[in-house]
């Protein structure tokens, strides 16, 4: 069974929309923001660097909305 996410405390990269209308990705680690990415390529890229220095899952938040999508490799 796979593991469900903790917004708590896993890495969230989720998508949002700013007020000049472009999307921008948000790196959390838990509740705090690490990083604001432009493309979800640099965005996944941060995520699961994050995820592999604190050994937490990755997981996506997109324009679909929940449920969020895990991002492997989760950890070593």
């Amino acid at each position: 069974m796979m593991r469900q996410p903790d917004e708590a405390s896993d890495v969230i990269c989720h998508q949002r929309r700013r007020a000049d209308g472009r999307d921008i990705w948000d790196i959390r680690l838990g509740p705090h923001t690490q990083a604001e990415r432009d493309t979800l390529t640099d965005a996944i890229a941060l995520a699961r660097d994050l995820a592999l220095m604190y050994s937490r899952p990755a997981w996506l938040l997109d324009e679909t909305g929940y449920p969020l999508k895990p991002m492997l490799p989760w950890g070593s």
